[in-house]
């Protein structure tokens, strides 16, 4: 079968997902935290990280990006979040 360019990268595409989901799933998890209310996740990552530069609330958004969204600023109040082991 001849892959056309299109169909390529489609499957290359697939592959870099699931090997996320991959690398997701074997992720340790540090705790499991719910958003309070007025809450931002670089206030989470320093109750957790004891920093709240972007390098660590990052780990905390890409971990729960399926929860949170598009957007890491718009987390919500009762919000289930999984903090990963740096």
């Amino acid at each position: 079968m001849v892959m056309d360019e299109g169909m390529r990268k489609a499957m290359e595409a697939r592959k870099r997902q699931l090997e996320e989901a991959r690398k997701k799933a074997e992720q340790k998890i540090k705790a499991v935290h719910t958003v309070a209310k007025g809450e931002t996740l670089s206030e989470i990552s320093l109750k957790y990280y004891g920093s709240a530069v972007k390098e660590k609330w990052m780990i905390i958004y890409e971990a729960n990006k399926d929860v949170i969204g598009d957007n890491p600023n718009l987390i919500v109040t009762g919000q289930v979040l999984k903090i990963p082991e740096v």
